[in-house]
């Protein structure tokens, strides 16, 4: 089974290239459609964002337990996997709640992915940059949002929508580059 170590996205298994740039290609269009519609009403960006956190917390949970890894690296995938998948349904199912719960879930989203990102790249030695940009844009954006929750919805949406197109962008090259590995 061919491998790629550090490449920071939620597979490092080359055949599963094409997971890996779905995701990203989603986390790009979640971010698009916050950028392309700053006024969007909470209830829109809140199901936006639930449907992407659903989707890539069951990838991370799957590939935690179909993955060899090392403990810690399990342990962080399930634990990111879990924390996505609630806070996608908290999205989803209360989108209108108010901007707090969207801003507390969204961002501890980032923080905890940007942590596991960043843990990835102190564990593997090799191609560890892609892991090592994700996580401090994943932390930077989760620590910006928490910080001043009273940002407002526009800023909310410009603030997610930049850190969903680039993480979506890392991951879609990181998806190509172990496409091009993997063939």
């Amino acid at each position: 089974m061919a491998k790629v170590r550090g490449t920071g996205t939620v597979s490092t298994d080359l055949r599963k290239w094409w997971l890996v740039g779905l995701l990203g290609l989603l986390s790009i269009a979640a971010g698009v459609l916050a950028l392309v519609y700053p006024d969007i009403t909470l209830l829109g960006l809140g199901l936006i964002t639930g449907i992407y956190l659903v989707f890539a917390g069951t990838s991370w949970v799957a590939l935690a337990t179909i993955e060899t890894q090392t403990t810690s690296g399990a342990v962080l995938r399930y634990l990111v996997g879990f924390l996505s998948i609630l806070a996608g349904l908290i999205c989803l199912v209360r989108p209108g709640a108010g901007v707090l719960a969207l801003l507390i879930a969204l961002s501890f989203w980032f923080i905890l992915t940007g942590v596991a990102d960043l843990t990835r790249a102190l564990e593997v030695q090799e191609h560890r940059v892609i892991s090592i940009v994700l996580g401090v844009v994943g932390i930077a954006a989760g620590v910006i949002i928490v910080v001043n929750p009273d940002i407002g919805l526009a800023t909310l949406a410009l603030l997610a929508g930049i850190g969903f197109i680039v993480r979506g962008t890392v991951e879609v090259m990181a998806a190509s580059w172990m496409y091009r590995l993997g063939h």
